[in-house]
């Protein structure tokens, strides 16, 4: 892209008339002169051209066309269009300005498999006139060489079908017809056709935010959302620049606990297994297997709908595998290893059992902790804002299956929510509409990882388990990389910088900023380039969760088939003495700011909750209420901004007791030594806080010799004894420290184990209740929810209500919602009785 051409002097690019369509003016996006002056200047100079489109949608090859016979109107030659949108073809067909074009001046053809031109339309006054533009939505089907010798210029869309094959016979065909200029509309800059040819453009233009912007804000257009243009495409593309000048936020929406991400989690670790045996034993059976278990676990990775409705959908599709169809092929695989292959038959079954697994949680489960779950979540969020969510699915049977689970499984759920949610493919969301939020599968398959671009919103969500985290850092860090490599350095001599000036292309930086490497801070930071901006979690790290517009919808984990017994039981350790901890030195002593000490302060904004029982409660507006969604199936955690009448909400009455209570089924099952050093660290603080006579202001004192430095609030509910266990484990190790209890300092582990082993069986018996609860309501019921129906266990053997007889769950109908302005603190928070 260094030459220098002499012939930029005598280039006078020609400007089209205004154009109509359908009666209507022919309104084209501020920033497509660009893209028609890049075409012309290919046409005029005989140069190959690449337009990174910033939309991911090549909708104006027709006007392209049309300024490419008016650049070389001395000249009777051809314009050769290849793309699959065949609205460029009918467009082309319809331009007219006095005269229809496609009549009267530069007739229309396809080509038909053949080779042969079919004529779209004739010359009003010669039948026999030969066609100016000709149009193929197939990479196959090119002209013969009569026809190609008089084509001048190629409109190349890299949204047409790539193969190999394919693409070789267009270069062999283009060298063979000495094809003077190819202009390349690209939307995926990191796909096979910008790869294959980028190094032999003469010019490659790729627009940034700030050129979009500064293009946007200088062409001032007079579209009119009524006025009848090409309104599929031009309203649509201004939307899509708009949000692309303004910035878009990427988020991940990771999926970091329940059943079903620990069974990928237990596959994972044995797939790893298979790969590493398949290397050492170096047999041809054991790679298919480990294709077919890859194949397998990304089929699984990418489910949003219930299995059975994707084994359904893809069952009829012909070139379509289900996923328990791939459990299947491993298992055939397995039982068929023989000779030096047999060796690895143990991971290969290792591979199969937990396939079997992953597949037998998907079908039995009613936990909702994963893609689906998130899927749910936001389609609430969207339905109850009235906002608008795209899904991409990642592919045909993938979309028919989660539509189909929404009608079906959740009829009244999606009737509601059937006008916000937009279902897509790769191959449809190219011309879907904006929406506020767009939610990916996961990271992209390798061919549609020009998905991360979609500008269809101003929000982009992507679903991840953990193991797909290390892939969408690569897919970003490559496209981030692409797109700075790609955008035109203005500052650097050459042909390119010459043609961009001459048809003054915008600056695609800020003033006085260069095309550096240091202008991105990271991979998945694209800086002032048209990239992705995206915070990856270290999915090591204890908390790899990230923050997204759904979160304050967040989904509460239903009931599993577990008995009460079994729930005990699988989360009561071992405790040994091996086990020991060692403090982090590094605390930081500015991470919190304190709070005022006076304990009447003010809350303002409250939003007051009144329901039919006579009780009623005042929240701030931070706060959030759990929600029975009886359709979806599902309770919800939402914002009591969005509480509405008509809204069950999901109260627990007393935290406190339901511990209580949990501490007491773990006596009576023997498991007294968890009890024990549960207890430990409370009551030896409570004993030395009273030995040492500690004031509040002491005990706040010695824990910040300590290094600690948190909220006076935390440290009052310390010192009262308020709170089971501290939420870090360093504030615990501090406490210990400070009152010098040894016990706790020596047994640490286990105290801190057996606190976090006793949340957990507490927050399982609650997640049963509600959901329970739930499930009574669904099903119009009063009664005695059954707990484990092959036990006869019900929620009353188990105690669920407190002495007084109150249940530890009650589910509320809301009656109103309304702003009840300021409140004391202590009075927040608080059920009360109306009356």
């Amino acid at each position: 892209m260094s030459r220098i051409d002499d012939s930029l002097t005598d280039l006078e690019l020609i400007d089209l008339p205004a154009l109509r369509l359908d009666e209507g003016e022919y309104e084209r996006p501020e920033t497509e002169s660009v893209h028609t002056d890049l075409v012309q200047s290919g046409v005029g100079l005989e140069k190959d051209i690449g337009i990174i489109t910033p939309t991911l949608h090549s909708g104006f090859l027709d006007y392209y066309a049309l300024a490419a016979m008016f650049q070389d109107m001395s000249s009777l030659t051809l314009t050769f269009i290849v793309t699959p949108n065949t609205s460029v073809r009918d467009r082309y067909e319809q331009l007219r300005n006095g005269m229809q074009y496609s009549t009267e001046r530069w007739p229309l053809a396809t080509v038909k498999a053949n080779k042969e031109l079919s004529y779209r339309t004739e010359h009003v006054h010669s039948s026999d006139a030969p066609p100016g533009v000709i149009f193929t939505r197939f990479s196959t089907r090119l002209p013969n060489d009569e026809i190609s010798s008089e084509i001048r210029t190629v409109l190349y869309d890299d949204a047409v079908k790539f193969e190999e094959e394919r693409w070789e016979q267009f270069q062999s065909w283009q060298d063979r017809n000495d094809i003077p200029s190819v202009v390349y509309l690209i939307r995926d800059p990191l796909g096979p056709v910008y790869q294959r040819v980028k190094d032999d453009l003469d010019v490659v233009w790729a627009w940034t935010p700030t050129g979009i912007q500064s293009t946007l804000g200088d062409q001032q257009s007079s579209v009119d959302d009524d006025v009848p243009s090409v309104l599929e495409t031009t309203n649509r593309e201004r939307q899509f620049l708009k949000q692309k000048a303004s910035g878009q936020t990427h988020r991940i929406h990771a999926c970091t606990e329940g059943d079903v991400v620990e069974a990928f989690a237990d596959l994972w670790s044995a797939f790893e297994e298979l790969e590493d045996a398949a290397d050492d034993i170096d047999e041809h059976d054991l790679y298919v297997a480990v294709g077919v278990a890859k194949r397998a676990i990304n089929g699984f990775t990418r489910l949003l709908s219930s299995l059975e409705y994707s084994d359904n959908y893809r069952s009829k599709h012909g070139k379509a595998t289900t996923l328990s169809g791939r459990v299947s092929q491993l298992e055939h695989i397995m039982d068929g290893l023989s000779g030096d292959a047999a060796a690895g038959r143990t991971p290969v079954e290792h591979v199969h059992h937990a396939l079997s697994e992953l597949r037998d949680t998907l079908t039995d489960t009613e936990s909702q902790k994963w893609k689906r779950g998130a899927v749910l979540t936001a389609i609430q969020k969207v339905t109850d804002e009235n906002e608008d969510l795209i899904i991409v699915l990642p592919d045909e049977p993938a979309r028919q299956a989660l539509q189909a689970d929404l009608r079906i499984k959740l009829t009244d759920f999606y009737s509601e929510a059937r006008s916000h949610v937009h279902l897509h493919t790769p191959q449809s969301l190219p011309n879907a509409d904006p929406a506020d939020y767009l939610l990916l599968y996961g990271p992209p398959k390798y061919d549609h990882r020009w998905l991360l671009r979609a500008p269809h919103a101003p929000d982009i969500g992507v679903l991840a388990y953990d193991h797909e985290l290390g892939l969408l850092h690569s897919q970003v860090r490559d496209l981030n990389r692409e797109m700075e490599h790609s955008t035109p350095d203005m500052s650097e001599a050459g042909l390119q910088t010459q043609i961009l000036n001459t048809i003054s292309a915008p600056a695609p930086l800020p003033e006085n900023q260069e095309n550096t490497a240091s202008t991105t801070s990271s991979p998945t930071d694209p800086g002032q380039y048209d990239g992705v901006s995206i915070d990856i979690p270290d999915p090591d790290t204890e908390d790899n969760t990230q923050a997204t517009p759904f979160d304050d919808y967040e989904l509460v984990e239903g009931g599993s088939s577990e008995s009460v017994d079994d729930l005990i039981e699988d989360h009561v350790p071992d405790f040994t003495g091996d086990a020991t901890y060692t403090p982090d030195t590094t605390r930081s002593s500015t991470t919190n700011s304190r709070e005022p000490t006076n304990d009447s302060r003010q809350v303002e904004g409250c939003i007051g909750i009144r329901v039919q029982d006579g009780k009623a409660i005042a929240l701030p507006p931070t706060a959030s209420l759990e929600v029975v969604n009886t359709d979806a199936g599902t309770i919800v955690e939402k914002p009591v901004s969005s509480i509405q009448s008509g809204d069950r909400v999901v109260v627990v009455e007393d935290r406190d007791r339901v511990r209580d209570e949990v501490e007491e089924l773990l006596l009576d099952s023997g498991h007294i030594d968890l009890i024990g050093y549960a207890r430990l660290w409370k009551n030896q603080l409570h004993t030395e806080i009273e030995r040492r006579d500690d004031s509040l202001e002491d005990f706040i004192q010695r824990l910040e010799e300590q290094g600690l430095d948190k909220t006076r609030s935390t440290y009052r509910s310390w010192y009262y004894g308020d709170l089971h266990l501290p939420r870090a484990k360093d504030s615990l190790y501090a406490l210990a420290q400070a009152y010098e209890i040894d016990e706790v300092l020596e047994e640490f582990e286990n105290v801190w184990t057996a606190n976090h082993k006793i949340r957990k069986i507490k927050r399982g018996f609650l997640d049963r209740l509600k959901h329970q609860s739930q499930e009574a309501l669904a099903a119009d019921e009063e009664g005695d929810p059954v707990i484990d129906e092959e036990l006869d266990i019900r929620l009353s053997d188990l105690n669920p209500t407190d002495e007084a007889g109150t249940p530890f769950v009650q589910v509320y109908f809301v009656t109103e919602v309304a702003d009840v302005g300021t409140f004391s603190r202590s009075q927040v928070g608080q059920w009360r009785d109306i009356g």
